[in-house]
């Protein structure tokens, strides 16, 4: 794991791997508030750095188990709140049910109780607006920073011209929410698996002209009367071992079905 510090901004950077498939994920601490809590897997390294920070709450960009797995342990060992989109409440309150790969990856993450976020929330020296951006997760939210102008958002970006989906995602609803979030002044883009990108709204705005171009495509082809499986295989005809090791729960598929339902 490894702490890099920007601006009054902790970040704690961890890298898991499986065979030679490795993932980056981050959790984030800033004016005492913490974004996210990373899988259980990471838990020997967290829970000490959760006891070092002066963390005062918490708040969860989505349910999915590599920003909640330690979530069940903030709630057992400490009092300041844990906070999520209403939305995935019921998903946390429930044990997960995990598929072999993401158990691999992240390790299982335990039920607790959440508290439902408010449109926005205080933090001693900042405001933040909530902004609900699904299309990765149904719960999926977006934190901006008014007086940094910076804008923390989960999962939504990861990279900009992905070539594959899971079968939970849909690129409409990206396309959406990436369109909601280009609406507020900011700058600097904080990405839970890319870092801080400090060029963030130029990241934002390629990702969407390339998933708007991917829309229209797949849309042109299915006119034309390809099927989705021909229109896979004419875009995106390279498998990924992470197509197998997902048994296809992240395949290319996912792409062309979220835009052609």
């Amino acid at each position: 794991m490894k702490i890099i510090s920007y601006d009054d901004l902790q970040q704690a950077e961890m890298v898991l791997s499986f065979g030679k498939q490795k993932l980056t994920v981050s959790v984030f601490m800033i004016d005492g508030l913490l974004i996210d809590t990373g899988p259980v897997k990471m838990k020997a390294k967290l829970i000490p750095l959760f006891e070092q920070w002066d963390i005062t709450k918490v708040i969860l960009t989505h349910h999915h188990e590599d920003h909640t797995g330690l979530a069940y342990w903030l709630q057992e060992n400490t009092e300041f709140p844990i906070y999520i989109h209403e939305s995935g409440i019921k998903d946390c309150e429930n044990r997960t049910k995990l598929s072999f790969y993401r158990k691999v990856f992240w390790g299982d993450r335990e039920p607790f109780q959440p508290i439902e976020l408010n449109d926005t929330i205080t933090t001693d020296n900042y405001n933040w607006d909530v902004i609900h951006t699904p299309g990765h997760a149904h719960d999926h939210v977006a934190l901006f920073n008014q007086e940094k102008g910076w804008m923390f958002r989960g999962d939504l970006y990861i990279q900009p011209t992905p070539k594959s989906l899971f079968a939970f995602e849909s690129v409409p609803e990206i396309i959406t929410s990436l369109k909601k979030i280009l609406t507020y002044d900011f700058e600097t883009y904080i990405c839970s698996h890319a870092g801080v990108k400090v060029r963030g709204r130029q990241a934002i705005e390629k990702k969407l002209d390339y998933l708007e171009g991917v829309q229209q495509e797949v849309q042109s082809l299915n006119n034309q009367g390809m099927t989705s499986h021909a229109i896979r295989k004419k875009l995106f005809p390279k498998s990924h071992p992470m197509h197998y090791l997902s048994f296809f729960e992240n395949s290319p598929k996912h792409i062309v079905n979220s835009i052609l339902k």
